[in-house]
């Protein structure tokens, strides 16, 4: 089953709510096996959506496509994590020193930082 969600998330506590559905969605399809590899295992890269384009993506769709930007990777990333055992992972949205700028991160259960889109590609965000 696949779906279409049109909304438009602005603000960095709007897009972190989505983000958690987005690796609840994620979570369920690496349980059901649609997703073997871990993120890091899985040769996808980072890349960043055209300006004006935002597709948000379930970690089977990024294997498919082979890449994904912030928000695509870290809610593999969250999701894998839980669904390893990892119940305090969580997905986090920030405005970076860019105006209209936010980036996604993962934090882990012990509190570590971790940026998926970096280790996989991408260079400075602000």
């Amino acid at each position: 089953m696949s779906a279409t969600l049109t909304m438009r998330v602005e603000t960095p506590v709007e897009i972190t709510a989505a983000l958690e559905a987005l690796a609840l969605i994620s979570e369920r399809r690496i349980k059901a096996g649609r997703v073997r590899a871990g993120l890091y295992e899985s040769g996808v890269r980072y890349r960043r959506e055209p300006r004006g384009e935002e597709k948000w993506l379930a970690a089977d769709e990024v294997l498919k496509a082979g890449y994904g930007d912030c928000e695509d990777l870290v809610a593999w990333r969250v999701a894998e994590l839980r669904a390893r055992g990892e119940r305090g992972a969580r997905p986090l949205a920030y405005q970076t020193r860019r105006p209209g700028v936010v980036h996604c991160i993962v934090v882990r259960a012990n509190g570590q930082r971790e940026d998926p889109s970096r280790l996989l590609g991408m260079g400075g965000v602000g």
